[in-house]
């Protein structure tokens, strides 16, 4: 099985970017380098987001040529401090920012490393933070959250119909659940459906790494940023894996048009095509949404 992640809509984003050799372009989340290699590729200046160490760690050893020469600016950061951050590159002062790309959700290599708790596939510590300063882990939300509120959070962060009993037999469990398998064998309990596309415990692990994470105030505070540092004509990719991130794309992205700040590049999301989800599965949720600023 090709573990490599493999990025999702990869030419419709790099179309949409409409990239020209020698502009600058931020790929806000930087995962494993798919997108920012290809946006390499074509001549640009990237300033690169990720708040996870190991990405940065990797992305360093991956682009050591590109980073020496200043093509490439990885930041171990947020994109939710894109204004902070990039206002800190000395060198790309008054440099105006072409295109914007967001690419939401999990990286393959972070679903594989079993001790960073996102998967439910292998053992490790219910941890699920994608920045190690973070001090909450998953493990922490399970005991100090009310039964309601849990929930509450996992219908909400993960469309989980179950939501009610996997609460309430979390709550209800002799000893603390702090690992995956505990977490995995509590939901089983409870959902023993097979689905062929879906494990039982996937929407309950999401809305814990949403929550953990803190991930749809982030987008909300990182998308006005985005607007604000594009030049007039560049563009904002989105690609939301979620109910609730490509909500407030949606939203935020309509509010920009109504008020005159941008126009949309397509009426609905653009959606996978069929030989995309059989390559790469994890493709079979996202929608691509894009705009343009005026």
């Amino acid at each position: 099985m090709n573990t490599k992640h493999q990025p999702v809509f990869l030419d419709e984003s790099l179309e949409l970017l409409t990239i020209e050799p020698g502009s600058v372009v931020i790929d806000a989340t930087f995962g494993s380098g798919g997108h920012t290699a290809a946006i390499l590729a074509q001549g640009a200046t990237v300033i690169a987001f990720d708040w996870d160490r190991q990405a940065i760690q990797r992305g360093e050893q991956q682009f050591a040529k590109q980073i020496e020469q200043k093509q490439l600016y990885l930041l171990h950061e947020s994109f939710a401090k894109l204004t902070a951050e990039i206002h800190k590159l000395e060198h790309l002062a008054g440099t105006e920012i072409s295109a914007v790309l967001f690419d939401f959700g999990t990286s393959s290599e972070q679903l594989m490393s079993a001790e960073r708790g996102f998967s439910f596939s292998g053992v490790g510590p219910l941890d699920m933070r994608m920045d190690t300063r973070l001090a909450v882990m998953a493990k922490d939300i399970l005991v100090v959250v009310p039964e309601k509120q849990l929930e509450q959070l996992f219908r909400e962060f993960g469309g989980e119909t179950q939501a009610h009993a996997i609460a309430k037999a979390i709550k209800h469990s002799p000893e603390p659940i702090t690992t995956t398998t505990q977490l995995v064998e509590c939901i089983l309990r409870i959902n023993h459906r097979k689905s062929r596309s879906l494990h039982p415990a996937t929407k309950v692990f999401q809305a814990l790494r949403i929550a953990v994470n803190g991930e749809l105030s982030e987008i909300q505070l990182a998308l006005p940023q985005a607007l604000s540092l594009l030049k007039p004509g560049g563009r904002i990719v989105c690609i939301a894996f979620h109910e609730g991130e490509d909500r407030i794309v949606k939203q935020q992205f309509n509010q920009w048009e109504i008020c005159g700040k941008a126009k949309k590049l397509h009426k609905k999301p653009l959606q996978p095509s069929k030989t995309e989800v059989q390559k790469n599965p994890r493709a079979r949720s996202a929608k691509l949404r894009a705009i343009e600023k005026l």
